[in-house]
């Protein structure tokens, strides 16, 4: 194997030019003389016998093998210094500023609690938290204005990388008043679904036609009432009684705590999901408090069993 020959250190050094894009900066970061630190370069290539910077007005300029090389040994850093940690028990300490999108309910409800925890255990750390849709994440993402983000999976630009990380159980519900005026007329079948009042995400939003597909098995022509931008209204005007809607289960349940008591309709066989995926721009050089609160967040979701 080439890396069986190949000093650690050299891919350590490399990161840091490929980073600071300048051969002084790096040697400043590293305490090393520029000299020192062009010289590790130039054995590194040797090593591997492969070009990684071009020499453009005294410039490292990374090549295409830089960047590929680059992708591998940040992950390798990363990785290792996580689990050096994990075994020898050392808390990493984190600070900065971390800028983070997530959904209005879905923050609110299982994202927020676990940034408070690890608040609490680094005090240094500063978070900026942006609500908004995946529309709205991905070209925050995109223009660097987010360090990643909580996202469906509608709509997401090429350039992101999407991890799967839960699965929101989507329910069709209303209030026990409008319960009420259905008495016994309940029946599965897309005629007593079309004569409801349905309140509904912004015009266009595809949720109530995959409910209708999963649930009916079709297409059915509801008659929406009202069409709203986020959960947290269609909550407001669902726990008022307008019509039926379609929320996440986690949802509904934190209604029923705070003494909102939801009907929730069957449907037929496997609850509908929506995925919701950690989202963040590929390529894009992060902070070690950037990636390690990503970390947490992607451990303590995935524990977690949102309804």
């Amino acid at each position: 194997m080439i890396i069986t020959n190949i000093n650690l250190n050299l891919f350590n050094i490399f990161v840091k030019v490929y980073e600071a894009q300048s051969m002084t900066k790096a040697a400043e970061l590293l305490f090393m003389t520029q000299s020192g630190v062009s010289q590790h370069i130039k054995h590194l290539e040797e090593e591997i016998g492969v070009a990684l910077f071009d020499r453009i007005k005294q410039r490292p300029v990374p090549t295409e093998k830089a960047h590929q090389l680059y992708q591998v040994a940040q992950k390798m850093f990363h990785d290792l210094e996580r689990v050096l940690l994990e075994i020898t028990g050392k808390e990493r300490a984190f600070s900065g500023a971390v800028n983070i999108g997530v959904p209005l309910e879905f923050g609110n409800n299982l994202v927020l609690p676990l940034l408070a925890n690890i608040g609490h255990e680094h005090e240094n750390l500063h978070f900026h938290i942006k609500y908004g849709h995946a529309v709205e994440m991905n070209q925050l993402l995109l223009h660097g204005d987010l360090d990643f983000a909580f996202v469906d999976e509608y709509n997401i630009d090429r350039q992101i990388k999407t991890e799967a990380i839960l699965q929101e159980i989507l329910v069709l519900c209303c209030s026990k008043m409008y319960h009420s005026t259905l008495k016994d007329r309940i029946t599965h079948n897309a005629k007593f679904y079309a004569q409801l009042d349905f309140v509904d995400y912004v015009e266009g939003a595809p949720v109530l036609k995959m409910w209708s597909h999963h649930h009916l098995g079709g297409e059915v022509a509801f008659k929406v009432r009202a069409s709203l931008m986020d959960v947290q209204g269609m909550s407001r005007m669902i726990c008022e009684g307008l019509g039926v809607g379609i929320l996440p289960l986690h949802v509904v349940e934190r209604l029923g705590r705070e003494g909102h008591d939801l009907f929730v309709f069957k449907g037929s066989g496997k609850p509908l999901t929506n995925t919701i995926s950690l989202a963040y721009l590929e390529g894009r050089t992060y902070s070690q408090s950037v990636l390690g609160v990503r970390d947490l967040l992607r451990v303590g979701l995935k524990k977690s069993k949102p309804g």
